[in-house]
């Protein structure tokens, strides 16, 4: 593999530039427009430096593929002599100059809005723009590929249009375009970097993309292959994407309107139409699974209508699901959407100060987890999440948050209703009511189950997966966007009764900070021993720790 990447690399080394063409039936060339050292040539760990590549894609599709057919209006699609539909796209990569020395495994990057979201592993900061280098030194090849056509910047996709109906781009084909990526990659020899093991990665919208390119059945690639051996559909909830229709438009936030049934993975009666579907459990996606993490926030559950619930209950949810064996699903106790600043700022769009909980630290070790299952057959850690057996999830009129001062009441919260399906009789039954079910809470306000923070369970304050409208900027009564809340526990008793907080204070809780230290060690011991935070990230954890002691006792 080494050799075949040098001598690719060997056509650019004074021109800089090369177009590669070749038979490989999807992929049909790749062009490579850069190619440098990669954070200046720095060494990571064993694996030695890395270096990046940029340039674009070229696709052909068979339309008579059946796999392809279902994706919307293909029929319109213009086709070239050989009878296959052009299209071609971005693609960027980041590997090791000696493959020799990666981990063999190639994490396929769905682009947010055509950014790069998988670095986010690394946890960069402004001070240190590539974080500690973490995926470099586990060795992965990181690709980002485009899939999206209608952003303005960052990697993106030219898909055709349709002949007719007024030349609509013909969005699905950005399923494809994911799909193809990953094969080559898998597959071919003529390619530019090559993995045995390959594991996509999406964040919120690209998380809901990863989600409907499983129901649609693209991990099986043209020759009937399966393409992606792990994936992680990260923040999505039950949703999927608007991408698969005329007059598509993906780039939309999808909050309330993209989360249609079927929701869960295994297929289950929906009492609304009657139908027995389920994301993976299909006549499209039943074949060539991955092995699948699902990772949601607390905001998954309780806002946008992502309604996170519903991937590990009954259609009506009214009874738990038992998840299929490829499956697992980790509730990152709350936590928000993506992590608010640390130190928590004041209080901006919401009423109270954005959530900090960080929970890149439980993706680092996820992360590791699904690796070794894809690659060695290592079992991963148990699902984590809230049941309705044992009354840790529940409606939100039946959670128990403690009587805060200015917290405002969750009992009127609502999912909405059903987005269409139009793979469905009656769309799926589109407009019906979504059931909403939201994780149960302790005496402090925080999430009792799940996969739980050591802040979470040697607590400073209450974190929430929501956060209402500053009246400033919008209904009080209605949820702020993908936000959750941190409120801060009053520093000791007599702070505390001044203001009728019932929350315990930090004084009654622990009798000095390395009390505090102490039981956040045994609290990261013990997700250590249960593989959801990494022991290298133990030091780290207890210095943010330490920091937000710091910051509220000073």
């Amino acid at each position: 593999k080494i050799s075949l990447y040098i001598q690719k690399i060997s056509i650019i080394v004074f021109s800089w530039f090369c177009f590669v063409t070749f038979a490989f039936a999807e992929v049909s060339s790749f062009e490579v427009t850069s190619r440098q050292p990669y954070a200046g040539g720095l060494q990571f760990g064993d694996v030695g430096a890395y270096e990046e590549i940029r340039g674009r894609i070229y696709y052909e599709i068979d339309p008579a593929n059946p796999l392809n057919q279902v994706i919307v209006d293909l029929e319109l699609a213009p086709l070239n002599a050989r009878g296959m539909i052009e299209l071609s796209g971005d693609i960027e990569i980041i590997t090791p100059v000696n493959l020799d020395n990666g981990n063999n495994v190639a994490i396929i990057d769905i682009p947010n809005r055509g950014n790069r979201i998988s670095l986010r592993f690394n946890k960069p900061n402004a001070n240190e723009p590539i974080g500690d280098g973490f995926l470099m030194n586990q060795g992965y090849t990181l690709v980002w590929v485009g899939w999206e056509f209608d952003i303005d910047r960052g990697l993106s996709i030219d898909v055709p249009s349709t002949i007719e109906n007024q030349a609509m781009p013909i969005a699905g084909l950005g399923f494809a375009a994911v799909r193809d990526i990953g094969s080559w990659i898998k597959y071919s020899s003529d390619t530019l970097i090559s993995a045995d093991h390959l594991i996509s990665f999406g964040l919120s919208q690209s998380g809901r993309y990863l989600r409907n390119y499983l129901y649609l059945g693209f991990n099986t690639d043209e020759s009937g292959r399966k393409v992606y051996d792990g994936m992680i559909p990260h923040i999505a909830g039950s949703s999927k994407i608007d991408l698969n229709r005329r007059g598509a438009e993906p780039v939309s936030q999808g909050q309330y309107i993209e989360t249609s049934y079927p929701f869960a993975d295994e297929a289950y009666t929906d009492p609304v139409t009657g139908l027995s579907e389920g994301l993976l459990e299909n006549p499209r996606a039943s074949q060539n699974q991955p092995r699948i993490f699902y990772t949601n926030s607390a905001v998954e559950y309780w806002g946008g209508g992502r309604v996170a619930a519903l991937v590990h209950t009954s259609p009506d949810g009214s009874q738990d699901l038992n998840l299929p064996e490829n499956v697992r699903f980790y509730f990152l106790a709350g936590t928000q959407h993506g992590p608010g600043p640390f130190p928590p700022v004041e209080p901006g769009n919401g009423q109270f100060s954005n959530n900090p909980l960080d929970y890149w630290w439980h993706m680092r070790a996820l992360l590791v987890a699904l690796t070794d299952w894809v690659t060695d057959d290592v079992a991963p850690p148990a699902s984590a999440h809230p049941k309705l057996e044992d009354n840790t999830l529940v409606r939100p009129d039946q959670v128990n948050f403690p009587d805060i001062p200015g917290a405002h009441t969750l009992a009127n919260v609502s999912a909405r209703n059903r987005a269409d399906n139009p793979l469905l009789e009656n769309q799926g039954g589109a407009g019906a009511a979504l059931p909403l079910l939201v994780p149960q809470v302790d005496q402090n306000g925080n999430d009792m189950s799940g996969l739980l923070h050591p802040e979470l369970i040697v607590p400073l304050a209450t974190y929430t997966g929501w956060n209402f409208n500053n009246p400033g900027i919008g209904d009080p009564d209605q949820l702020f966007p993908l936000a959750g809340s941190y409120i801060a526990f009053a520093p000791n008793r007599e702070a505390r009764e001044s203001t009728n907080d019932p929350r315990l204070s930090i004084e009654e809780r622990y009798i000095n900070k390395q009390d505090f230290l102490d039981k956040i060690s045994i609290a990261t011991q013990e997700s250590i021993d249960a593989r959801y935070i990494l022991a290298s990230d133990k030091n780290d954890v207890m210095e943010r720790a330490s920091q937000h002691w710091d910051f509220l006792r000073d």
